[in-house]
């Protein structure tokens, strides 16, 4: 066996004094800073992860706004011939009031075709009572108004219609089909379905939004797609915006504060490889015989480093194992039974699962031997350049 790798392991694996004590102080502090931050940076992708997922399930992927006098079913049909594409579905939005009783609920009103088979399979994924007919109302506004299937409401449409006596407004008494829940506040609580023919007779000349929902095979091709969509539609008067550019602020702040933490969290791997330092300050002088003894023999200054680094890197490199190790474990039980409880009306999840990445657990355990390498340089160094004669002058 080599010289170096031998008296390293044999430095490692001395119990002689308080460098045992020592060593498992130090082990445990870099296994705990390493689990740690593995597990925080896990948490917080699972929460990224089942967000994305949930705002995916619920939004189209990407939006066409027509802000010109192009027709919504020319549009369709240029865009339904990609590849890529899964379904469109043409709406037309308009703000509108729904009363009952003396409560009120602003809400947006989404004109679709409610024979349209592309949005009943859509929609028909979030139906919990009643069919697609009459209005459609999210769960969030059927608790707000105490609506049920069946229940009559009054649809306000802020435009109305002047009259020699003044402006008033325009009502109609609406019964309620269908309640729909997808767990999104900006669904369930402002949106409701009505017939595109029976919303153009109500509105009539109200003020519209119009545009082409889309939803895609492969939702993270949705900037790709976009820019195909571009092209396709040449110069026609429409914007075009993707998931990903709607929620980019979102996500960016989400990445941001992730690395935030893991620099943050890597403190505590660093307060572990001072405890590494200070075993080596105490090997270093229960050795320096042993040193001395070696450097009379031959053995290179640069041998004598090796050794203590060497005992150092190998005390965060166990420890990094374990705390990998350990945060596999602890994950597993946490997504097993679902430990993480947040409210779902807040965060649009009952739970967040711990999704532990690769490129994380490099990160981290890269991290933590640069560390532990730099604490056992100092007094690597100090022990390699004692004087032989003034340590056996001394024993």
């Amino acid at each position: 066996m080599n010289p170096v790798l031998f008296l390293t392991l044999r430095y490692l694996l001395s119990v002689r004094g308080s460098t045992l004590l020592i060593s498992l102080i130090s082990l445990f502090g870099v296994f705990l800073g390493v689990s740690a931050i593995i597990l925080t940076l896990g948490v917080f992708t699972g929460f990224q992860d089942t967000l994305k997922e949930k705002i995916l399930s619920t939004t189209p992927h990407v939006i066409i706004s027509n802000v010109g006098d192009t027709s919504l079913s020319n549009l369709r049909i240029k865009i339904q011939h990609l590849k890529e594409v899964k379904t469109a579905i043409p709406f037309t939005l308009y703000s509108a009031i729904m009363t009952k009783g003396e409560n009120v609920q602003p809400v947006t009103v989404k004109a679709v075709d409610f024979y349209d088979p592309e949005f009943v399979e859509t929609i028909g994924r979030y139906m919990e009572e009643g069919d697609i007919k009459d209005l459609i109302v999210g769960k969030g506004i059927s608790e707000v108004l105490d609506l049920k299937v069946g229940s009559l409401a009054v649809l306000v449409s802020p435009m109305g219609i002047r009259t020699p006596t003044g402006f008033v407004p325009k009502t109609r008494e609406v019964s309620i089909g269908g309640i729909f829940y997808t767990g999104t506040y900006d669904k369930d609580f402002v949106v409701v379905y009505m017939d595109r023919k029976e919303a153009k007779r109500f509105f009539k000349r109200g003020f519209k939004f119009e545009g082409i929902e889309v939803y895609l095979k492969n939702p993270y091709l949705a900037q790709e797609v976009k820019e195909k969509i571009k092209g396709l539609l040449g110069e026609e008067l429409v914007v075009i915006r993707s998931w990903i550019d709607l929620n980019k602020p979102l996500f960016n702040a989400l990445q941001l504060e992730k690395l935030a933490l893991f620099l943050i969290l890597l403190l505590m791997v660093l307060v572990g490889s001072f405890n590494i330092t200070s075993l080596l300050f105490v090997k270093t002088k229960e050795k320096m015989r042993d040193i001395a003894v070696l450097k009379t023999f031959g053995m290179r200054t640069s041998d004598v480093q090796k050794i203590f680094v060497g005992v150092g890197m190998s005390i965060g490199f166990v420890g990094a194992l374990l705390g990998i190790g350990m945060s596999y474990l602890v994950g597993f039980i946490i997504n097993e039974y679902r430990l993480i409880r947040v409210p779902e009306e807040v965060y649009m999840m009952s739970h967040i699962p711990v999704h532990i990445e690769l490129w994380d657990v490099v990160a981290t355990f890269v991290g933590t031997m640069i560390l532990s390498f730099l604490s056992s340089l100092i007094p690597a160094r100090r022990a390699s350049r004692e004087k032989v004669v003034r340590v056996l002058r001394n024993e």
